[in-house]
């Protein structure tokens, strides 16, 4: 069966189905389309791809190419149902993984001859060459892929799940190109605003602002994404440095959860105790954990709904809650959201990077402290941050003497 559907009269653009789950990216990808006179339908979610096929009828699919956080890879399995199925229909790698590039490219390995990629697109890309390989693909028959050749159903261990009998081993040595990864895909999108933006700037200025903005927001993200990467390094050498003080908590929480309040109404409430909460560290990275507690409360939960924020003491420990109504965490998932890189299945397709749990469980620690998840719903998660009372409190200042 040919996948092409009749072209109407009212619309005879070609069909491009984009399988992507980083929003940015899609948005960028998207907009190139609709400028070089493609139709194209977006989604996330690799489980869709046969019935969007059937619904959609594409002359090509862009398949992002990237391993799943639980370390099996869809891509080369869904190519090559893809080209079982519709023979006709050519499928582009999209992919910022070195080694899948080189793999397609020489077309040497059974996965790839199965899975029989048109073509691969890299990240992030130059539009021409984008467009280019695109038109080409399009344009050129595919060959049927032979009988008998076959990848099974089962996802393909890229790498070893987190947690697995080669996870220590495979962690050290695969950070680098994870870390490359991670920040080639707000790479993508920065370089493909930037060039939009280019060829808008002299026809369309509300377009070329907009691809601005979005510009300076991946430049920040790739910001923090940094940030995160060597604050994950530094912590697993124990390199990480604290400036440690004795401060009141309930003062620095106060401080910090307005610079996560971005709407009109305020979602965050934080009930402390009357009196002032003592402890010995380093304040800003105290700020830090409980700050990537309240992004990740304020991401996952639907727009409007409250997170709740408590500090108490109790015997010689201070305890901080966060607590949300978001879309909670899978009961068998639940020892792994400490590990690094690892998201759970529910959070996949929003940005993120998996690291700011680690990160803030081993800064709790350097802290003597503990951070765990308190309680999980399907409607919502608790985690708690406990940290030791400082032995002392600073001294009440004096009077003042006048002269």
């Amino acid at each position: 069966m040919s996948p092409a559907a009749p072209r109407t009269s009212d619309d005879d653009r070609l069909m491009v189905l984009l399988v992507e789950d980083e929003p940015t990216v899609s948005k960028v990808v998207g907009s190139l389309l609709d400028e070089a006179g493609y139709r194209h339908v977006t989604i996330a979610d690799h489980d869709q791809i046969p019935a969007a096929v059937e619904r959609w009828h594409p002359q090509c699919v862009i398949l992002d190419s990237e391993p799943r956080a639980n370390g099996q890879g869809r891509s080369w399995v869904d190519a090559a149902a893809i080209r079982r199925a519709h023979p006709e229909l050519p499928v582009l790698m999209f992919t910022a993984n070195v080694d899948s590039m080189d793999e397609v490219r020489a077309n040497r390995s059974a996965r790839s001859k199965a899975a029989g990629f048109a073509g691969v697109m890299d990240k992030p890309f130059l539009v021409t060459e984008f467009l280019a390989t695109l038109k080409y693909v399009v344009e050129t028959p595919q060959e049927a892929v032979p009988d008998g050749r076959s990848l099974g159903t089962d996802g393909i261990t890229v790498f070893p799940a987190v947690g697995g009998a080669a996870s220590a081993e495979w962690a050290p040595a695969d950070f680098f190109s994870t870390a490359v990864h991670e920040l080639r895909t707000p790479l993508t999108s920065v370089l493909g605003q930037a060039q939009l933006a280019l060829r808008y700037v002299e026809r369309d200025p509300a377009r070329t602002r907009d691809a601005i903005v979005r510009t300076i927001e991946q430049a920040s993200r790739m910001n923090r994404l940094l940030n995160e990467l060597l604050d994950h390094a530094r912590v697993t050498v124990g390199a990480l440095s604290l400036e440690v003080v004795t401060f009141d908590l309930g003062l620095a929480i106060a401080v910090a959860t307005p610079q996560y309040e971005h709407g009109d109404v305020p979602r965050i409430r934080f009930r402390a105790p009357r009196e002032k909460v003592y402890v010995r560290g380093d304040p800003d990275r105290i700020a830090q954990i409980v700050g990537n507690l309240l992004d990740n409360a304020l991401k996952y939960s639907p727009s409007g709904s409250p997170i709740a924020v408590s500090l108490e003491v109790v015997g010689g420990q201070a305890f901080v809650r966060v607590e949300d109504q978001g879309v909670g965490i899978p009961a068998n998932e639940r020892d792994r959201i400490f590990a690094p890189f690892f998201r759970t299945s529910r959070t996949r397709e929003l940005p993120g990077t998996g690291l700011g749990l680690h990160i803030s469980r081993r800064l709790a620690e350097q802290h003597r402290g503990r951070l765990w998840l308190e309680r999980r719903t399907d409607t919502g998660s608790v985690f708690t941050l406990a940290l030791p009372l400082a032995e002392s409190v600073p001294a009440a200042p004096g009077p003042i003497q006048q002269r």
